[in-house]
């Protein structure tokens, strides 16, 4: 169906409608207008290897070149006779997912065109707050992060997303298959913890269902840097805990080592723990009746012992 087609209708529709009708026929057909058209890949990241079917590749998948976004693909071969794979070059500038021209040439002559959805491989940062929130939906449903991971236990929390389900995998090689470990919630902040040796991790969000939206990602392996922070007080302490909660920025200069260091305390161990609101890490002072690793760590990871979703913490000795 034609655009121009399209909108003729959508305005005879607007216009000459009786008065008392619904608003049910305009609403589904610019529903229908804002799908979009291009083919999503089952993945569509830099690196990953991909396939186009389609009849109208028939006696055009040998001696081709595949252009994506205007940058030549690699690994160009014929999987059937009406399927090309090729490996999904990194296309310069385009920072999120993306609608890109998709062109078969051969002999220098195009003899296929099409768009497909690109999606980059975000390098995020650990330990650190992000204040981008990443569109994703039912059709356009993944998206990808590259992560420089220690040997130690790592705490991811999407948040954000409160009407749909968003599921967290991850895997080690490029085309490696994707793990999922954080699978619980139905909707809402989605978190788990998972266990990584040291290298490049990559992480892929997927919406299972629900409305589309948009989330935040934070990801942990130690104390995190805060946006806001509050010390507690109580039983006539000067203090007792300290609470550093990694919004989504800017970084707060007046974080729980600040606030603390007028006391001079000794830290016994830090307690980051995931949430509806993103990460916080509960601070932990000997000179505040918390001088016991043993019992401090208990309280991080079992529940009752004032931090949350115990299950999914972690707990840093010092």
């Amino acid at each position: 169906m034609k655009p121009v087609f399209l909108i003729t209708i959508f305005l005879c529709l607007s216009t000459c409608k009786k008065k008392d009708s619904s608003n049910t026929d305009e609403i589904l057909l610019g529903l229908f207008l804002l799908q979009p058209t291009d083919l999503i890949l089952e993945l569509g990241y830099p690196g990953s290897q991909n396939q186009i079917k389609n009849s109208d590749l028939v006696g055009k998948t040998s001696g081709i070149t595949v252009k994506v976004g205007g940058v030549t693909a690699t690994n160009v071969s014929a999987a059937s006779s009406d399927t090309i794979q090729f490996t999904m070059p990194t296309i310069p500038g385009v920072s999120e997912n993306a609608a890109v021209d998709f062109i078969v040439e051969k002999d220098g002559a195009t003899v296929y065109t099409t768009k497909v959805r690109y999606r980059p491989l975000l390098s995020w940062t650990i330990n650190e707050p992000h204040a981008i929130y990443r569109p994703i939906d039912g059709r356009d449903n993944k998206s990808f992060f590259q992560i420089t991971a220690t040997t130690a236990t790592h705490v991811f929390n999407t948040f954000g997303h409160n009407l749909s389900d968003l599921d967290i995998y991850y895997f080690t090689s490029l085309n490696g298959t994707p793990i999922p470990f954080a699978n619980k919630r139905r909707d809402g902040a989605e978190f788990n913890r998972v266990a990584l040796n040291a290298g490049t991790v990559y992480v892929m969000v997927q919406h299972i269902s629900g409305f589309g939206g948009s989330y935040n990602l934070q990801i942990a392996n130690s104390g995190v840097a805060a946006t806001s922070s509050a010390k507690l007080t109580y039983s006539g302490w000067t203090f007792n805990l300290c609470y550093d909660t990694m919004g989504t920025g800017p970084i707060t200069a007046n974080n729980c080592d600040t606030q603390m260091s007028v006391y001079n305390p000794t830290r016994t161990g830090r307690c980051t723990y995931p949430g509806d609101q993103g990460l916080t890490t509960r601070n932990y002072y000997a000179e505040g009746g918390f001088a016991n690793q043993t019992t401090n760590q208990t309280g991080c990871l079992n529940p009752g012992g004032g931090s949350s979703n115990e299950a999914e913490a972690i707990f840093i000795a010092d």
